[in-house]
Protein backbone atom coordinates (compact mmCIF):
# COMPACT_ATOMS: atom_id res chain seq x y z
CA UNK A 1 0.00 0.00 0.00
CA UNK A 2 0.99 3.81 -0.64
CA UNK A 3 0.27 6.46 1.89
CA UNK A 4 0.81 9.94 2.14
CA UNK A 5 1.52 11.33 5.62
CA UNK A 6 0.52 14.67 6.90
CA UNK A 7 2.48 16.90 9.46
CA UNK A 8 1.47 15.82 12.64
CA UNK A 9 0.73 12.11 12.60
CA UNK A 10 4.50 11.88 10.62
CA UNK A 11 5.63 13.99 14.10
CA UNK A 12 3.69 11.65 16.17
CA UNK A 13 4.76 8.57 14.64
CA UNK A 14 8.40 9.82 15.12
CA UNK A 15 8.17 10.88 18.26
CA UNK A 16 5.72 7.44 19.47
CA UNK A 17 3.38 10.25 20.33
CA UNK A 18 0.14 8.52 21.79
CA UNK A 19 -1.61 11.02 20.15
CA UNK A 20 -1.07 8.82 16.99
CA UNK A 21 -4.18 6.11 16.70
CA UNK A 22 -3.92 3.12 16.59
CA UNK A 23 -4.44 2.44 12.65
CA UNK A 24 -2.22 5.49 11.55
CA UNK A 25 0.58 4.12 13.86
CA UNK A 26 0.45 0.37 12.11
CA UNK A 27 -0.01 1.66 8.41
CA UNK A 28 3.50 3.92 9.33
CA UNK A 29 5.24 1.14 11.40
CA UNK A 30 4.41 -1.86 8.25
CA UNK A 31 7.39 -1.94 6.19
CA UNK A 32 5.20 -3.30 3.66
CA UNK A 33 3.82 -0.18 2.59
CA UNK A 34 5.82 2.33 1.02
CA UNK A 35 5.28 5.80 3.02
CA UNK A 36 5.15 9.44 1.20
CA UNK A 37 6.36 12.34 2.70
CA UNK A 38 5.20 15.82 0.80
CA UNK A 39 8.07 18.10 0.96
CA UNK A 40 5.77 20.30 2.50
CA UNK A 41 5.30 18.51 6.02
CA UNK A 42 8.88 19.26 5.85
CA UNK A 43 8.89 22.33 6.01
CA UNK A 44 6.49 22.14 8.44
CA UNK A 45 8.65 19.92 10.65
CA UNK A 46 11.67 22.39 10.38
CA UNK A 47 9.36 25.72 11.24
CA UNK A 48 7.70 23.67 14.05
CA UNK A 49 11.15 22.71 15.62
CA UNK A 50 12.65 25.96 14.93
CA UNK A 51 9.58 27.66 17.28
CA UNK A 52 9.61 24.44 19.79
CA UNK A 53 6.35 23.31 19.05
CA UNK A 54 7.45 20.05 18.40
CA UNK A 55 10.45 17.68 19.82
CA UNK A 56 11.58 16.06 16.41
CA UNK A 57 14.12 17.78 14.83
CA UNK A 58 14.42 17.88 10.50
CA UNK A 59 17.74 16.51 11.04
CA UNK A 60 16.13 13.47 12.92
CA UNK A 61 13.32 13.28 10.33
CA UNK A 62 15.91 13.47 7.41
CA UNK A 63 18.09 10.91 9.49
CA UNK A 64 14.66 8.34 9.90
CA UNK A 65 14.11 8.98 5.65
CA UNK A 66 17.38 8.17 4.66
CA UNK A 67 17.37 4.97 6.85
CA UNK A 68 14.37 3.52 5.49
CA UNK A 69 14.19 2.25 2.33
CA UNK A 70 10.67 2.31 2.62
CA UNK A 71 9.97 6.17 3.13
CA UNK A 72 9.88 8.78 -0.36
CA UNK A 73 10.07 12.47 -0.45
CA UNK A 74 7.44 13.63 -3.29
CA UNK A 75 8.75 17.57 -3.92
CA UNK A 76 6.06 20.34 -4.28
CA UNK A 77 6.09 20.47 -7.93
CA UNK A 78 4.03 21.59 -11.05
CA UNK A 79 1.90 18.31 -11.24
CA UNK A 80 1.38 18.95 -7.35
CA UNK A 81 -0.04 22.11 -7.52
CA UNK A 82 -2.01 21.09 -10.73
CA UNK A 83 -3.79 18.38 -8.53
CA UNK A 84 -3.57 20.40 -5.23
CA UNK A 85 -7.64 21.48 -4.29
CA UNK A 86 -8.50 25.28 -3.93
CA UNK A 87 -11.23 24.06 -1.63
CA UNK A 88 -8.35 23.36 1.32
CA UNK A 89 -5.95 25.95 2.89
CA UNK A 90 -2.27 25.90 1.17
CA UNK A 91 -0.74 23.36 3.38
CA UNK A 92 -3.66 20.99 3.20
CA UNK A 93 -4.16 21.41 -0.30
CA UNK A 94 -0.49 20.46 -1.31
CA UNK A 95 -0.52 17.49 0.98
CA UNK A 96 -3.93 16.14 -0.37
CA UNK A 97 -2.59 16.88 -4.21
CA UNK A 98 0.80 15.33 -3.28
CA UNK A 99 -1.52 12.16 -2.42
CA UNK A 100 -3.52 12.73 -5.70
CA UNK A 101 -0.56 13.05 -7.76
CA UNK A 102 1.06 9.88 -5.89
CA UNK A 103 -1.85 7.80 -7.14
CA UNK A 104 -1.84 9.34 -10.72
CA UNK A 105 1.83 8.08 -10.50
CA UNK A 106 1.65 4.74 -9.06
CA UNK A 107 -1.94 3.59 -10.59
CA UNK A 108 -3.04 3.20 -7.32
CA UNK A 109 -5.14 5.00 -4.79
CA UNK A 110 -2.83 6.20 -2.26
CA UNK A 111 -4.42 6.76 1.19
CA UNK A 112 -3.92 10.07 3.45
CA UNK A 113 -2.71 9.55 7.22
CA UNK A 114 -4.41 12.50 8.71
CA UNK A 115 -6.91 13.47 11.63
CA UNK A 116 -7.52 16.76 9.71
CA UNK A 117 -11.31 17.40 9.45
CA UNK A 118 -10.83 19.74 6.50
CA UNK A 119 -8.73 17.33 5.00
CA UNK A 120 -11.38 13.90 6.15
CA UNK A 121 -14.18 16.52 5.24
CA UNK A 122 -13.42 17.04 1.67
CA UNK A 123 -13.44 13.43 0.79
CA UNK A 124 -10.98 14.04 -1.97
CA UNK A 125 -8.66 11.03 -1.03
CA UNK A 126 -8.83 7.92 1.23
CA UNK A 127 -8.12 8.80 4.96
CA UNK A 128 -6.14 6.32 7.44
CA UNK A 129 -7.20 7.51 11.17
Amino acid sequence: MHIVTDTHPWVWFLAKNTRLSVKAKDALADPTNVIIVPSIVLMEIKYLYLHKRISISFEATLEKIESCDNILVYPLDISVASFAPTSLDIHDAIIVGTALQASEDLGLPSSLVTADKAITGSRLVPVIW
